[in-house]
Parts: C-alpha cells; structure tokens; sequence
C-alpha cells in the first residue's frame, strides 16, 4: 500500500511538471526551444556529457528495487555468510538547474522507503524490516560543459556526497545502514562519441576520495587474529573509489535503448590500520529503455533499468531493476 502512495504521489507531480513546462514553453518560439534542445545532445537518452541549457530544470524521480543475496570472491559466487543479504526499495530525486549554457548545477536525494535484511538466526531466513523511509547520504554536484565539436564532447562532475544518511554503527545487527557516515568528494569526466544522428557511444571515469571518520565502537570487533575490544575509538578509513563506463546508444523518435558495461574499483577498508575488508572490484552491465516524448513543448520521458553484475573479486553482487519519470522545463 505504501508504495502504491509514492508511486500516485510520483505521477501526480511529473503530470504537474509536464503541464508547467507546456505554459512555460508558450513564452518562446518553437524555433527558439528546438535551438536549446536540439538534437542529437537530447535525444530520447540524452548525451552522458550534455548540460542543462540556462534557466532550465531537469527533474527525475527514480524508484529502484534493489537485491542483493552474494558476493564474488575472486570471481566466484559466494553466499554471503550467516545472513546478511538484503533487499530495499527506494526513490531518488534529481534535482538539476542550468547556471548557464555550460554549468549545470544538481543534488541527489536517495531515500529508502522499506528495507529488509536477513537475521540469519538459528540458519532460517527471516526477513525484518530496517529503517524504513530514512534518507540516505544526499550528493551535491557542478557539471561543467569544456567542448562540444559535434561528433565528440565533453564535460567534467565535481561534488561533495554528505553524511546525511544513517552508517551501519549506528543500527542494530539486524538492519543495514543508509549511509557510510562520512563525507566523499566526487570526480568525474563524462564524454560522448557521435555514431550517425541518433547513434552514439558514452564514455565516463569516475574518482571519489572517501575522507576518514572516529566514532566509539559499541562491540566486539575481530579482525583475523586482531580484536577491536567495545568502546574503543575506531579510526576508519573506507577506502576510494575508482569506476569506469562504456556504452552505446541508439535513439529513435518516441524510443531510445542503452547498453554499457561498469567497472567498479573500491580499496580496502581499514579500521585502526587493520584491514575488514580487502581490495575489491566488479564488473557490471546495465541497460537502459527510454519511452517518451522529446519534443521541446512536451519533455517527459519514462525509463526502464536493469544492473546486474557479471564477475568481481570481494565485491557485492547488487541487482538493480528501477523505473524513472523525468521531465525537462523552463
């Protein structure tokens, strides 16, 4: 039932955006308009490197349903032991604003409506409820457009992701966290190949630097032949973050579809210089259905989404399946 209120709630406010971004497009010319989103930069999935033309918002609403039951240790799947998988359901917003033709400014609002984790308890799965509708760690980015010769463009992401989520030391064993409790700084270049007029490949490199953070530890923590003894101050380090992407997309007039494989790269995560987890990495693959209308006077669109992962070392085997409503306007 709740989550058929967040999805009514969702469709309500993407009809009132659409219907804003009709009256306000009657202010300028169709020509005008055809101008600030021309093709192919926006077509029915927009260039990876496009900015936001000025004055214009950008607003997604994204509901993900997210699994994840294994992990992979050097390429081979593992049940996670003693419990542990989860699954959640949860809804961003996206919020972004054209500065100028080249600058785009944006946050990311991640929320999770219900979550469930597996106690583990005397070997049954039971599923319990954790933290439902808590806010995750909300990211701030500045997208900045450095050139555009036509068959090749490019732009660089540069943001801080905040602690406003709730980190997994802060909750009981039975519940994940909705956040990793300290502050992130995001790096990213984004770029796209043109094909033919509607055909084109997306690159991207992303780099974020996780910054430490202390917090009173509350139990017991083993560590191979090390133990963190309860109320000990912990020193963590997460560890940063390396990721890479390639994919090919093709637009049609009203339909548009994406595949692009993902690599992931995390180092390891040390607590009072002993290692809890080592160096990790994943391959992924995602894909991506748009079905809309691009057409200056009516920018609405409904996307579809499949992640799963392929292979990896240390690293969580996470299914994503998600549907987003986003609309352009003036």
């Amino acid at each position: 039932m709740k989550n058929k209120i967040f999805l009514l709630i969702l469709l309500s406010i993407w009809i009132h955006l659409n219907v804003v971004s009709s009256l306000a497009v009657e202010k300028k010319s169709p020509l005008q308009m055809e101008y600030l989103l021309e093709k192919p930069t926006w077509g029915m999935i927009e260039w990876n490197s496009a900015t936001l033309p000025k004055d214009f918002w950008y607003v997604t609403f994204e509901l993900t349903y997210l699994n994840n039951g294994s992990y992979f240790e050097t390429g081979k799947e593992l049940d996670y032991p003693g419990g542990r998988d989860s699954t959640s359901y949860m809804i961003d917003g996206k919020f972004l604003y054209g500065l100028s033709h080249r600058l785009t400014l944006g946050v990311n609002i991640p929320v999770v409506m219900d979550q469930k984790v597996d106690s583990g308890l005397y070997g049954k799965i039971t599923k319990v409820k954790s933290g439902a509708s808590n806010v995750g760690d909300v990211q701030l980015l500045l997208k900045y457009h450095i050139f555009d010769r036509y068959f090749w463009s490019l732009s660089t992401e540069l943001g801080p992701t905040l602690p406003t989520g709730q980190p997994y030391n802060e909750v009981s064993a039975k519940k994940a966290g909705t956040g990793d409790g300290q502050t992130d700084l995001n790096f990213a270049l984004k770029g796209d190949i043109l094909l033919y007029e509607d055909s084109f490949i997306k690159l991207g490199m992303g780099y974020t630097h996780q910054f430490k953070r202390e917090y009173r530890n509350k139990t017991q923590i083993i560590v191979s032949q090390d133990t963190i003894p309860p109320g000990e101050i912990i020193d963590e380090r997460l560890g940063d973050i390396l990721s890479t992407e390639v994919g090919f997309v093709k637009n049609f007039k009203s339909f548009g579809m994406e595949g692009a494989l993902q690599y992931n790269w995390w180092q390891a995560v040390k607590q009072n210089d002993l290692v809890v987890r080592e160096q990790a990495d994943l391959y992924n693959v995602s894909l991506r259905v748009s079905l809309g209308d691009v057409t200056p006077r009516k920018h609405g669109k409904l996307d579809f989404y499949l992640d799963f992962p392929l292979t990896g070392k240390n690293a969580p085997l996470t299914y994503r399946l998600g549907v987003s409503l986003k609309s352009i306007f003036r």
